[in-house]
């Protein structure tokens, strides 16, 4: 089958791809890969085709190519399922696992290949049982077979403990030699994943500077192996830092380093910055549809989010209000209220239902450690939680939050948090019949939405004042 010279252009093909993979050079090992795909056919190396399906999706979904790494992925697994092949149809699953998608499909794709696996290969059964959130099973089969790359999730996770109990040193520093392991073995995926992991942890816990230290370092290495995506996702976390930070400027460029169109948050923040000018047609025109978020919860949460907090500054409210439903029901599944609910605390403290309220309120106080900062919408919550407080009727809370906020946000050098905050605490002074403290607090709030440009809240800052 096919001649000795098809053959041959086949193979030096694949040894050009396999190089430029090694190397770290996923566009040119992608054009290897579909030259050789383009060879092989009638040869006898056609018997290759879900391998190197399987590795060109691999380089597409390093070069962030969503859509062709899933449907060449998707080509490989029904190939590996048709001949019966087990550890091949695994191997491509955890391939496709690496894409963002909704975790009911992922989890069905893990078990499928699972199942396909049987018992053979206990280390592809290992990193599946992961992939199925069968955590403790998977543990238990790597400490068996001393998989080090499953027992490093461990590792990792053990981490995040210690980050939750205040150990930030600590964690940081078990999530470096993560990310070393990673980098010896060759895991560029993993490696890039520990750092933007420990750079958004960092930076929710409100540590803005360390934080961004880290996304930078993320941005380098993901970079220095020419992942995409990884590197789009430590970027947009560095955005949203000069957002808080009212650093319009460097936000904008931030967002013009991004590799590719494929992170929607690029046009939440142009967005948000349409609207912080109070230029509302500007942002409406800027809405992210859900779509954009490939099915992922936390990505169609976070759009749903964002369109409601907008909709109701442009005062269209029933339509806030449909999308503060939407927002509520994948947010609820995805666990992710304390991430997304500041930018869209307008809406939620008034059109939100006393059970809404209640459950977010919850989601705050249960939260570990409590919750400081959303990286992925760039602003404090300390305004979010008084003004949720103050809304249920727990006036003295709202004055705490407000507070801890308001000191969270000046010794972070975020002028509008601290704007919101001084906004909510005049709130609580009108609520008790304090007119003078109302007014100090407007004054200073006022003044920092006049430096920065802020006129959405200069805006709310006169109603409050006439009121």
């Amino acid at each position: 089958m096919g001649s000795d010279s098809e053959i041959a252009k086949a193979s030096e093909q694949l040894a050009v791809a396999e190089r430029a993979e090694e190397a770290t050079l996923w566009d040119d090992a992608a054009a290897a890969y579909e030259a050789c795909l383009t060879a092989i056919a009638g040869t006898a190396m056609a018997a290759r085709e879900p391998d190197l399906l399987t590795a060109l999706g691999r380089c597409y979904w390093n070069m962030s190519g969503t859509r062709m790494a899933w449907r060449t992925l998707r080509r490989a697994i029904a190939l590996y399922r048709e001949r019966g092949d087990g550890p091949g149809m695994a191997r491509a699953t955890l391939e496709i696992l690496r894409i963002w998608g909704p975790p009911e499909r992922h989890r069905a794709m893990a078990e499928e290949a699972t199942e396909a696996l049987g018992d053979g290969s206990p280390h592809l059964r290992a990193l599946l049982l992961l992939r199925s959130w069968q955590v403790d099973e998977a543990v238990a089969l790597a400490e068996k077979h001393g998989f080090e790359d499953v027992l490093m999730f461990k590792t990792e996770r053990d981490a995040w403990t210690s980050f939750d109990d205040g150990r930030v040193d600590e964690a940081i520093s078990v999530w470096r030699k993560a990310h070393e392991f990673h980098v010896i073995q060759r895991q560029y995926q993993g490696a890039a994943q520990v750092l933007r992991g420990a750079a958004f942890g960092v930076l929710q816990a409100g540590l803005l500077d360390r934080g961004a230290a880290l996304a930078r370092e993320a941005v380098d290495y993901a970079r220095s192996v020419h992942l995409r995506f990884p590197e789009q996702l430590a970027l947009m976390d560095l955005a949203g830092e000069a957002f808080a930070r009212c650093d319009f400027a460097r936000c904008e460029a931030l967002l013009h380093e991004t590799p590719a169109i494929s992170d929607f948050r690029a046009d939440l923040y142009r967005m948000w910055m349409a609207e912080l000018r109070g230029d509302i047609p500007a942002a409406l025109s800027l809405l992210v549809d859900p779509e954009r978020g490939g099915g992922a919860l936390t990505a169609v949460s976070q759009t749903h989010a964002a369109a409601c907090g907008l909709l109701f500054h442009a005062g269209r409210f029933d339509a806030a209000q449909q999308e503060l439903i939407a927002w509520a029901d994948v947010a609820r599944k995805g666990e992710s209220f304390c991430q997304e609910a500041p930018v869209l605390s307008d809406c939620l403290a008034t059109l939100g239902s006393d059970d809404l309220l209640s459950e977010v309120h919850d989601a705050y106080e249960k939260r570990p450690g409590g919750s400081v900062y959303a990286p992925l919408q760039g602003r404090g919550d300390g305004d979010t939680r008084g003004a949720i407080a103050l809304r249920l009727e727990l006036v003295d809370l709202a004055q705490e939050r407000f507070a801890t906020g308001l000191a969270w946000a000046e010794r972070e050098r975020c002028p509008l948090d601290a704007a919101r905050c001084l906004l909510g605490l005049a709130r609580v002074a009108v609520r008790r019949g304090e007119t003078a403290g109302a007014d100090g607090y407007l004054e200073r709030a006022s003044a920092l939405c006049e430096e920065h440009g802020a006129r959405l809240y200069l805006d709310q800052i006169a109603a409050l004042t006439r009121a």
